[in-house]
């Protein structure tokens, strides 16, 4: 971790404490655009009650209260930024993608705490070592070293006090503070994603699951063809508690370190990515829809990729599966009629509201599918194709009563495929995505 992110700040536990940081919050922002807009007055001009609240120290006091306050607000932060596409301010949009990588960490009476809560007042006799500096912190928990008495090199995750516990009451709170302060447009329709973020959040604080959820990893990746092209922890059910979650170490330098790699290493790495994302969504049934970068890293030692963070696994029902594979098949074959009735069919369109934004909805996605659909190897390092797919998204965030939020299910495999293209671009990466394609979705 870096110095910036190491951070100490203690997790406020209570509701009350909680909601106090979110008030200090407001009447900060609130002080902020009196002085600003006095200012402005003074020199004559009339200021706009949006553009005092877009203020570069207000956008970073938000972004800096959620990051402390971890948790369901800090997740609120990285759904808001990860398929609200273009109707949210772009002053708001680029603090909220700085929540995917911040983080401060546990300070080291509140570390003891929860160890001791947990393992009881000896639990340092059942290790040899346990470094007390985290290497990685998150929105949840923070992750730290150890090594037991049975010698099991061990990757330990430390649950935030009182995240769990403040999870409905924080998305209220966040969610209706963003809603007064006039950021998000009332035309958006937040109470799915609401309800989504409140489902996950409690998933991925739930660690008996996570434990689950990495077994059932291990158990489908161990059986299939890509087997021999990742690695990934065990889970340690014995030291593993609700707020504690044990896995095996696995060693490993960050993902990053792949742009000095040579191409053909960055080429193999991203197209195994590409080939797990489609093995995951039509063979597993579940796939890991986070795409942090910080969920990977690159073993050296053994030329693969490691696959870390198994708290956002998310199961799909076969007949979306099918439904979304007939969806990516038409926009493939470019095929606009069957790809709207498909896309129809997924919940893309409200029955209640205008369809202006079909035309503009289906040359989207269509440009989303070009990686699939190129003839041999994708580019994604002469690729513009991000910033295309933006430029139309402006095109229907200028008709924000046509917009209707796509189902849960949609909104996180978009999010882990754009992930990956963001990745691939990240690498500058030539991967025949086309090819991979067609052996999982023909």
């Amino acid at each position: 971790m870096s110095e910036q992110t190491k951070r100490a700040v203690a997790v406020p536990r209570s509701r009350i404490s909680r909601l106090g940081r979110l008030g200090s919050l407001a009447g900060r922002v609130a002080g902020n655009m009196l002085i600003d807009g006095g200012k402005q007055l003074a020199r004559g001009q009339r200021p706009a009650a949006r553009d005092l609240l877009l203020t570069p120290s207000n956008m970073q006091q938000l972004a800096n209260k959620l990051a402390t306050m971890r948790g369901a607000a800090m997740k609120v932060g990285q759904l808001l930024s990860m398929d609200t596409g273009n109707l949210l301010p772009a002053e708001l949009t680029a603090i909220l993608e700085r929540l995917r990588e911040d983080a401060v960490i546990m300070p080291a009476v509140q570390l003891h705490d929860a160890l001791e809560r947990n393992w009881g007042e000896n639990w340092s006799d059942n290790f040899v070592r346990f470094s007390f500096e985290p290497i990685a912190a998150a929105s949840i928990g923070q992750v730290h070293r150890a090594m037991s008495r049975n010698e099991q090199d061990m990757a330990v995750k430390i649950q935030y006090p009182g995240v769990k516990e403040s999870i409905d009451s924080d998305l209220d709170n966040v969610f209706g503070l963003l809603r007064l302060s006039g950021l998000i447009p009332k035309e958006l329709d937040l109470n799915p994603l609401i309800d989504e973020a409140r489902s996950q959040l409690k998933r991925e604080a739930d660690y008996a699951l996570e434990g689950a959820s990495i077994e059932e990893y291990y158990a489908a990746l161990s059986t299939s063809a890509l087997k021999d092209r990742f690695l990934m922890p065990r889970f340690f059910s014995d030291y593993s508690t609700p707020e504690i979650l044990c896995m095996s170490y696995v060693e490993g330098v960050s993902l990053d370190a792949l742009q000095s790699a040579p191409q053909s290493v960055r080429d193999r790495c991203v197209a195994d990515l590409f080939e797990l994302l489609l093995m995951e969504f039509t063979q597993f049934g579940f796939v890991q829809t986070d795409p942090n970068l910080a969920n990977y890293q690159y073993s050296t030692a053994e030329d693969k990729v490691v696959l870390l963070d198994f708290g956002a696994n998310r199961a799909f029902e076969r007949p979306f599966v099918e439904r979304y594979c007939r969806a990516i098949r038409a926009a493939i074959e470019q095929q606009s009629d069957t790809l709207a009735q498909a896309l129809s069919d997924l919940g893309f369109f409200a029955q209640n509201r205008q369809q202006s934004n079909l035309p503009l909805v289906l040359d989207i996605f269509m440009m989303a599918m070009e990686p699939l659909r190129s003839d041999g190897v994708y580019d994604f390092g002469a690729t513009d194709l991000a910033q295309r797919i933006h430029q139309k998204g402006l095109e229907i965030s200028s008709n924000p009563d046509a917009w209707h939020t796509p189902p849960p299910d949609v909104l996180f495999l978009h999010r882990k495929l754009a992930g990956l293209y963001l990745i691939a671009t990240r690498f500058k990466a030539r991967v025949d995505v086309a090819a991979i394609a067609q052996r999982y979705l023909f």
